[in-house]
């Protein structure tokens, strides 16, 4: 159905008689419905033109400017659907709330909040029936807050990652293991075929960089069995490189391409063996739900998997769970992450830091400038999450921003942007994140468990605990075939660090962390 902000609330249906509109011109009436009818047949090109005409016999003709602010406001035209509200409220000042209401509301959407916040103020004074009350207050907050943002901007110099990463096509979610030697993507690519209307159809996979000195080499597509010819995306991949958790969406009911699913999107895992990666398989039904999942983000002490979801018990349309691995490798139930993140509107895209207390995410609930913001909140010592805060202006903008990803050492951040893009689309940018929205600095002890009799590569249980807390802090396990493993650990600490393996001795050896400079080779 057609979504008629004025004509259905303030003028008639397309049955309605001329003497309800306001111009006396039967030409000009003739005209505005030739206008209407072409407007709900979805042709704005002629609707806009037949509006013209019938302006053309009555400039006060003050349907046409409801009608082409509907039209303007179909085609995203922004600063035309303005245009065409200030001239109808020139018409009859005061007289319509809900014109003085939606003009402010366009203008927040757009970023001009001066504008918004003067218009709000105007919509309170001519609202006599007090029906928009409830709301001016929070959209009030909003314009202060965006007008408050902009006067304080933030240092935010993003650098596109270049054309070995980057494409003509879209790229985004970027993902990196802790040691940032390899990075984790998603491309939007055509697939040879074409849809209905003649365009090529497009599909997500997922591509993956190595770096050597310092320099990411080409992107190179992942391939089977995690690639298929359906869409994977979302994706999440462990500290050590060694887990990969993504989205896989149905193409039928209860199908996928990668098997059967439990609703219209499922999170998935794939352990890597050596060099090669294994079959994915669904997470289950603790995980997944008859409705919506997906947007993984695995925790580095490999216990935790943040997700968002639009499930039943949440708070508001999408909601960020959390659900954590048992000793069995199963999933316990999931848990909302409660008031303090999620809202009555969409919080989604979480993403774990390595120090497992500091969590990104986007929203469209808390306050912020735009559609949606980017927030982190933090652990207090109790394990509560703290109140989120928004990460300023310019990194959030009156746009949307949807996603962002940190570094170990939590000064870089990755995200992905069409805005200045230089290879086409969405392309994968850094920069620096402001020292107040980074988390706490984290390290990682890499090494090979092997037998020192034969030198064979062990499969071993590897764990790590804060010998001033006595709490385990990171637990994995050495790979099956080269005996490599790669752990996690926040700096300014002491540790103890256990292998066990069935058949040999416990191995034990304490150390100190000062800084993330330190990396730990065993």
């Amino acid at each position: 159905m057609k979504k008629l902000i004025f004509i259905f609330l303030l003028i008639f249906s397309i049955q309605a008689s001329a003497q309800t509109l306001s111009t006396k011109s039967k030409k000009a009436t003739e005209y505005f419905y030739k206008a209407l009818e072409y407007y709900n047949s979805y042709n704005y090109k002629e609707a806009v033109y037949w509006s013209a005409k019938a302006l053309e016999k009555d400039s006060k003709f003050i349907e046409v400017y409801y009608l082409l602010s509907d039209i303007f406001g179909e085609q995203k035209k922004y600063d035309k659907k303005i245009i065409a509200l200030k001239k109808a409220i020139e018409i009859e000042p005061g007289k319509n709330p809900l014109a003085y209401f939606t003009l402010a509301r366009t203008e927040l959407q757009i970023g001009r909040y001066e504008d918004a916040k003067k218009d709000f103020k105007e919509l309170e004074k001519h609202d006599k029936k007090k029906q928009y009350t409830a709301k001016l207050n929070k959209y009030l907050e909003r314009c202060n807050f965006g007008i408050n943002a902009i006067k304080n901007p933030i240092e935010f110099e993003p650098v596109n990652m270049g054309k070995n990463i980057n494409s003509e096509f879209d790229e985004y979610l970027p993902g990196f293991t802790a040691d940032e030697q390899t990075l984790i993507f998603t491309r939007l690519i055509p697939n040879g075929k074409r849809s209905f209307d003649g365009n090529l159809e497009k599909q997500e996979d997922f591509f993956i960089s190595q770096r050597e000195n310092n320099v990411w080499l080409p992107a190179k597509e992942f391939g089977k069995p995690l690639n298929t010819r359906g869409n994977e995306g979302a994706q999440s991949i462990s500290a050590d490189g060694k887990l990969l958790f993504f989205t896989s969406c149905e193409y039928a009911k209860g199908k996928s391409a990668h098997g059967k699913t439990y609703g219209s999107c499922d999170i998935w895992l794939s352990h890597k063996i050596g060099s090669k990666w294994s079959k994915p398989k669904n997470l289950g039904h603790q995980v997944n739900s008859k409705y919506w999942e997906s947007q993984p983000s695995f925790s580095a002490d490999g216990k935790t998997l943040y997700f968002a979801s639009n499930r039943p018990g949440g708070k508001g349309k999408i909601d960020i769970w959390k659900t954590e691995m048992q000793k069995d490798s199963t999933w316990n139930q999931p848990v909302n992450l409660g008031d303090n993140i999620n809202t009555a509107g969409e919080d989604q895209s979480p993403f774990i830091h390595y120090d497992n207390k500091t969590l990104y995410f986007s929203s469209t609930g808390h306050l912020g400038m735009g559609k949606s913001d980017l927030f982190f909140t933090k652990k207090d010592k109790n394990d509560h999450w703290q109140k989120p805060v928004n990460l300023g202006y310019p990194i959030n903008t009156f746009e949307e921003e949807v996603s962002l990803t940190i570094n170990a050492k939590g000064n870089k951040a990755f995200f992905a942007s069409s805005k200045n893009s230089e290879f086409g689309g969405l392309d994968i940018y850094t920069f620096d994140l402001p020292v107040n929205d980074r988390p706490e600095q984290v390290t990682y002890i890499e090494g090979i468990v092997y037998d020192k009799e034969t030198t064979d590569k062990l499969y071993s249980r590897i764990k790590l605990i804060n010998l001033k807390t006595n709490k385990e802090v990171a637990v994995t396990s050495s790979d099956k075939l080269t005996g490599k493993y790669l752990i996690c650990l926040p700096a300014g600490a002491d540790y103890a660090f256990n292998v066990s393996k069935t058949g040999y001795l416990f191995f034990s050896e304490n150390f100190s962390f000062e800084n993330t400079e330190d990396t730990l080779k065993t």
